[in-house]
C-alpha cells in the first residue's frame, strides 16, 4: 500500500489546527488556541519528516505547506497576540501583528523560490509563531511594548539571512 498521502494529510492537519485556534481566540478560550498552533507545528514537522521518510517530497506538498504555514504560524499567532495582549495598544498592536504577518508571508515566498538545503535563510516562520504565542501567553505581566518590540524582533529574524538549523539534515543522513 502507498501512504504518500500521509505529508498531505499532516499538512491538512496543520491547516485545521490553525484554523481552530482562530476560532478559539475569537471565543477568547486563548489556553486552546495556543494549544492548537502547538499541535499543528507537531504536524509540520511531521508532514516534511514523512514526505522525506516515503521519498514523496513535492512541489504541490511544498506550496500546500508554506498555505497552511502562513494561517498557524502568521495569522493565527498574530491574532492570538493582538486580542490577547495588545487589545488596548493603539494602533502599534494591529500593525505589529499585520508587520509580523507580512515577514512570514515573505519568509515562505523566499523558501520556496530557494533551492533545497539542509538548513533555513531567516527564522522559519512555525518557530517564530510558536515563540510568538508562547510569548503571549507565557507572562501576563509583560508590557504590550515588549511583546510589541519581540513580535518586531522575530519579524526581522523572519526576513533576515542568518542562517538557522534545520531537522532535515538528521533525517537525511545514511
Amino acid at each position: 500500500m502507498k501512504w504518500n498521502f500521509l505529508p498531505s494529510m499532516c499538512t491538512l492537519g496543520n491547516l485545521g489546527l490553525g484554523s481552530i485556534s482562530l476560532l478559539f481566540t475569537i471565543q477568547e478560550r486563548y489556553e486552546l488556541a495556543l494549544l492548537m498552533i502547538l499541535l499543528a507545528a507537531v504536524c509540520d514537522v511531521l508532514d516534511g519528516l514523512l514526505a522525506r521518510l516515503l521519498h514523496c517530497t513535492s512541489e504541490f506538498g511544498k506550496q500546500l505547506d508554506s498555505l497552511a504555514d502562513i494561517i498557524s504560524f502568521g495569522l493565527a499567532p498574530a491574532f492570538l497576540t493582538l486580542l490577547y495582549r495588545l487589545e488596548n495598544a493603539a494602533w502599534l498592536g494591529p500593525l505589529a501583528a499585520i508587520v509580523f504577518l507580512i515577514c512570514g508571508a515573505l519568509r515562505l515566498a523566499r523558501y520556496n523560490l530557494s533551492a533545497p538545503s539542509t538548513g533555513f535563510t531567516g527564522m522559519p516562520i512555525t518557530a517564530a509563531g510558536v515563540i510568538l504565542s508562547l510569548i503571549a501567553l507565557g507572562n501576563d505581566r509583560m508590557k504590550p511594548e515588549l511583546v510589541i518590540l519581540l513580535m518586531g524582533l522575530l519579524s526581522l529574524l523572519m526576513i533576515s539571512r542568518i542562517p538557522f538549523p534545520s531537522l532535515k539534515k538528521f533525517v537525511n543522513r545514511k
